[in-house]
């Protein structure tokens, strides 16, 4: 073949050689050649790295890049490598003429190699030291459908050690997305497994496991299970639509929104087949399955998600606002990572390049993480407290209340239980109104809060009626704490919104309870109530012990 007689042409450009400090940027200096036809070849000087396409536009096939540097006396006895971050299909490089190293296969057994880099030693034997040496890199790539060659960062020279350690800090990057992905997912099916109609964990926990693979594919690990590179290919592709079924599944779900079912199933049916097709046809075919999920996903689903945003918060739904902007964020990230990959747009992020979706992704975890307290500190709050006196229920009440019998029980403590009942609350409610009676009960409970310690406990008992328990030195203690209690609820009236002052009057009945005593919380509760029943027929507005 013509073209491979540039591997022994000292050069077809005045070319500067690089300079020798290491590392060495291999980042301008390039030639591509590629065959035009009829055993005629054509060069270019390549001023800035970018795909084979920029410069010869839709060519597919093998294309040659070379370029010359200079290595100082002082490196001879080094060990060098060349790192390439990101080299689109297969490709052989040679060095002064001889090969050191491939990745992927040429036709007719190809093997696309287009998600990994690669680092090829360069053996000293083969290298040539001093101001006056040229060394002559050549890359062979076979160029397939697609953009091809090289993208992004460019080439470098550097001593082995260092480059191993850069390509251990890419790969463990990888993983500790892909951890991190894993994570996220356990947590999210877990939640789903405890609470099993909220749907939207489920499909969020399957895409970070999706999202997890999805990165897998592009580490040097899954290379090197010997893995057929087309076979890793395809999954990488299948996945993209998986991506794209699940978050679309995730979006409508987290937004409680009720898609048509036309629709719904369209695409269910339409993404599901995306994600099937990639194992079945040619590989010359099928990035027709990435340009028609960019299509679906720029044309349908980016404007169904803005829609879907504008409703959430537009109706006021809970937590739109924060995932509308995270989610929108997260797809603005994920058009950033497609635009570099297509080379429109340069690499952004260094090493973090195709990675900026994955980290919106943990934003969006971190969000619904916070979500997920505040949900679940309502919950806790509606299960245990009151909301209007933000008092103990009855249930939380006794629950705590045999906690505490044992605590004071072990400590050789005492401890007085007293049930308060508002006097003749229902005529203030008839007289005034609800709100009115809301009000009374706030108060009545802030103020029983200001006697308390931090560890005593308050509850609402029924509709006007509160439980209290506190520990105390003796009987006598007892009776004197219950009085500081209805002296603090009652000497001061009332005022309503209106600004009508009410006189409250609060009977209480209370029973102390010391170590030797085995009665249960219900038992004491029982006891407390027969002394306030008692109590209000005897006297009214009085404390009862």
């Amino acid at each position: 073949m013509l073209l491979l007689s540039i591997f022994y042409a000292d050069c077809l450009y005045a070319e500067a050689p690089a300079k020798s400090q290491l590392p060495l940027t291999l980042n301008n200096n390039w030639t591509l050649c590629v065959n035009i036809g009829q055993s005629k070849i054509d060069c270019q000087q390549q001023q800035t790295l970018f795909a084979i396409e920029k410069t010869f536009n839709d060519y597919n096939g093998e294309a040659i890049y070379h370029t010359r540097f200079q290595l100082d006396q002082s490196l001879v006895n080094s060990a060098l490598s060349l790192y390439i971050p990101h080299l689109r299909d297969a490709d052989k490089v040679f060095l002064n003429g001889q090969q050191i190293g491939q990745t992927g296969q040429f036709p007719p057994n190809f093997q696309k190699a287009t998600l990994y880099s690669r680092s090829y030693s360069l053996p000293n034997n083969l290298l040539r030291y001093g101001a006056e040496q040229d060394n002559k890199i050549v890359v062979r790539v076979f160029n397939h459908v697609r953009q091809g060659g090289f993208s992004g960062q460019a080439p470098t020279i550097d001593t082995t050690e260092k480059i191993k350690a850069q390509e251990l800090e890419a790969e463990s990057l990888l993983m500790l997305f892909i951890g991190i992905m894993v994570i996220i997912a356990t947590v999210q099916l877990f939640y789903f497994a405890a609470q099993t109609d909220s749907k939207d964990h489920l499909y969020f926990g399957l895409f970070c496991i999706a999202e997890a693979l999805y990165i897998l594919t592009y580490s040097q690990f899954i290379q090197t299970t010997g893995i057929e590179l087309n076979t890793i290919f395809r999954f990488n592709i299948a996945l993209f639509g998986v991506l794209t079924l699940l978050f679309f599944l995730f979006m409508t779900c987290f937004f409680k929104y009720c898609v048509h079912r036309w629709f719904y199933w369209s695409l269910i049916s339409l993404l599901t087949v995306f994600s099937i097709i990639p194992f079945v046809i040619s590989i010359d075919h099928i990035y027709s399955v990435v340009y028609l999920l960019q299509i679906l996903s720029a044309f349908v689903l980016a404007p169904f998600y803005l829609y879907l945003f504008y409703r959430a918060i537009k109706e006021n739904l809970a937590y739109a606002k924060l995932m509308a902007w995270t989610l929108g964020l997260f797809i603005f990230a994920v058009i950033i990572d497609f635009l570099v990959d297509l080379q429109v747009i340069p690499p952004v992020m260094g090493k973090f390049q195709g990675l900026l979706s994955p980290l919106f992704l943990i934003g969006i975890f971190i969000v619904l993480t916070l979500i997920l307290i505040h949900k679940h500190w309502h919950y806790y709050q509606d299960a245990t407290y009151d909301f209007l006196t933000n008092s103990l229920r009855r249930s939380a009440f006794t629950e705590r209340l045999n906690e505490e019998l044992q605590r004071i029980h072990r400590n050789n403590g005492t401890l007085v239980l007293a049930l308060l009942d508002l006097d003749n609350f229902k005529q203030i409610n008839d007289k005034y109104n609800h709100i009115v009676g809301d009000t009374i009960l706030r108060t009545v409970a802030k103020r029983a809060h200001r006697e308390l310690r931090e560890f005593d406990l308050l509850g609402r008992y029924g509709g006007d009626e509160f439980i209290l328990a506190a520990q105390v030195s003796d009987h006598h203690d007892a009776l004197q704490f219950l009085k500081r209690v209805h002296t603090s609820i009652t000497e001061t009236p009332i005022t309503t919104n209106d600004k009508k002052s009410l006189k409250i009057s609060v009977t209480i009945g209370g029973v102390s309870t010391t170590t030797g005593d085995t009665k249960s919380a219900e038992e004491l509760i029982e006891e407390a109530d027969e002394i306030l029943i008692k109590g209000k027929v005897k006297q009214k507005g009085r404390v009862h012990i």
